[in-house]
């Protein structure tokens, strides 16, 4: 007896790390994706994903006032990703962007009658690294304040925080709207594909937090940040499609919102990192920061390394919503050294252009 046939998903962003990654996975689970971009990303994710003939690419102009009506026809799931990142764009752009864009896609995936969606959010929408990540938390900070403090990480933290507060006082008053709210830290790890959009050392910044890792290969020319949570993208990307399947919020034993804040279970440690990579990848071994030359920049005040349950992450409601188990978190070292192999393919991309 064959399985049913698996919907149509739409996913918006998906020319970015955290949106391509997701409609990946979908495809290798045997969902038929429609993914959208803009402009000249748009052939790259044709090409990228060209060997999927369920796949198929759209563009979007603006994700805020963009027409839904007809890419959204035969669509049974939504995950939207598409948000702006950290210092690409204004403030207000961003703010209108990350706000008035989710309202306005979920707008038009009700009017679809889109039930099932999935939102990427941010761990820093919540009370970054003291916690505590139920449903009900958010950061203190204010729009004025993140305004006023000339901080592009706290712009991006106040705009995660309100689009996530306008997506749940829109579903206050549509109960038939099944709606998951993911919020990540620092995501590790590539795609196979995503090289198409990382064509040359100038496009590196859609490698995003990735580009933590990079410095671990410049030697004594590494600037690196200290970093206090992970997760590794083909998890988030699982988490995602997890949560088109996921119980309604009315099945949850607290009956809250499924807003979760998602990290691994484990601490980060680059020192670590480097040792791991030195034995695994001993050719790297000249290329590996030092830090005795160069210690990372401490530009948070982070806890010791600690397993994250300590910092209030509710993994035992993402293994309610989800059916995703702490355990089946990938570990540090798997995601640095797989991340670094993913690397070290796009620099042998570059050479070879040239």
């Amino acid at each position: 007896m064959s399985s049913p046939q698996k919907p149509l998903v739409f996913v918006t962003g998906a020319s970015g790390l955290v949106g391509y990654a997701i409609a990946y996975h979908l495809l290798e689970a045997g969902y038929p994706v429609r993914g959208a971009a803009r402009g000249e990303k748009l052939e790259r994710l044709k090409k990228a994903l060209s060997t999927y003939p369920q796949f198929e690419a759209v563009e979007i102009a603006d994700v805020s006032t963009g027409d839904y009506s007809e890419i959204f026809k035969g669509v049974g799931g939504l995950i939207h990703c598409a948000a702006p990142l950290v210092g690409r764009t204004d403030k207000d752009t961003a703010f209108q962007s990350a706000v008035d864009g989710s309202l306005h896609v979920l707008q038009e995936a009700e009017k679809a009658g889109i039930k099932k969606i999935v939102t990427t959010s941010s761990i820093s929408s919540f009370n970054f690294l003291v916690g505590p990540y139920g449903p009900d938390d958010f950061n203190p900070i204010t729009k004025e304040q993140a305004f006023a403090a000339n901080d592009p990480f706290a712009v991006y933290a106040a705009q995660k925080k309100y689009a996530d507060l306008a997506v749940l006082d829109w579903l206050k008053t549509r109960p038939h709207m099944d709606v998951t709210m993911l919020a990540p830290p620092n995501i590790y790890g590539l795609a196979p594909g995503f090289e198409e959009f990382v064509q040359e050392p100038g496009e590196s910044r859609a490698l995003s937090s990735n580009t933590f890792i990079y410095q671990l290969l410049q030697g004594d020319k590494a600037q690196l940040i200290t970093v206090a949570a992970f997760i590794d993208i083909r998890d988030l990307a699982r988490a995602h499609i997890l949560a088109l399947d996921s119980i309604p919020q009315s099945a949850v034993s607290d009956k809250k919102a499924k807003r979760l804040a998602i990290a691994a279970p484990y601490p980060t440690d680059w020192e670590e990192a480097v040792k791991y990579l030195s034995q695994e990848r001993p050719e790297l071994k000249e290329r590996l920061v030092d830090f005795k030359k160069t210690p990372p920049i401490k530009s948070l005040k982070l806890p010791e390394p600690h397993p994250w349950e300590l910092q209030g992450i509710e993994y035992g409601r993402l293994e309610e919503v989800l059916g995703m188990k702490k355990s089946q978190f990938k570990s540090w070292k798997e995601s640095v050294l797989d991340t670094v192999d993913s690397l070290v393919k796009i620099e042998e991309g570059w050479k070879s252009r040239g």
